[in-house]
């Protein structure tokens, strides 16, 4: 019986150890969402203890996608990335100490816009279009004021689907 559950957990294991970047990138966004949404919730209702382990989850998925981008990887779009996380990493802690909602839901517009790019272009050019998720489980936050917060990168746009004619899914996974 222990030869049979300690079989399966390695095969269990090994299946997880096979899964595709690309694949994986896209659960990272997703779960990044879905903490960035309770998280939300937890300032709202000023539940401390929720918004706190939510924007901690959150911070530690950023660091993730930060990681997940080649350290020799200098195109545009790896640049972009990498300001783009970064400039996030920097205002969730603020949203901690200030119970800002904005800050969160602009986190939540940026990575919305990615995951949605991630799945337009890196999910079909890997051939995983069958795993595709539906986006629309986290609708996307109003549109900040931009009087305060201070979560851009360079002059690109988030949305768009391309950085400087190059398009992000070109982007190099170390994963």
């Amino acid at each position: 019986m222990k030869a049979a559950k300690a079989r399966s957990a390695y095969q269990q294991s090994e299946a997880q150890a096979k899964i595709n970047p690309v694949r994986l990138i896209q659960l990272i966004y997703e779960r990044l969402l879905t903490h960035l949404e309770i998280a939300e919730e937890g300032i709202l209702q000023n539940d401390a203890q929720k918004k706190g382990e939510n924007l901690s989850c959150a911070i530690a998925l950023v660091t993730e996608l930060v990681a997940s981008i080649k350290e020799n990887d200098n195109s545009e779009a790896a640049s972009f990335l990498r300001g783009l996380y970064i400039a996030i990493l920097a205002e969730l802690p603020k949203a901690v100490i200030s119970n800002d909602v904005e800050i969160v839901r602009i986190a939540s517009r940026y990575i919305l816009n990615l995951q949605k790019i991630w799945e337009e272009t890196a999910v079909v050019e890997a051939g995983l279009g069958n795993n595709r998720h539906n986006c629309t489980s986290h609708p996307a936050p109003k549109p900040p004021d931009n009087t305060h917060h201070n979560m851009t990168y360079g002059g690109g746009k988030c949305g768009a689907a391309s950085v400087g004619g190059l398009p992000l899914a070109s982007l190099s996974v170390s994963i």
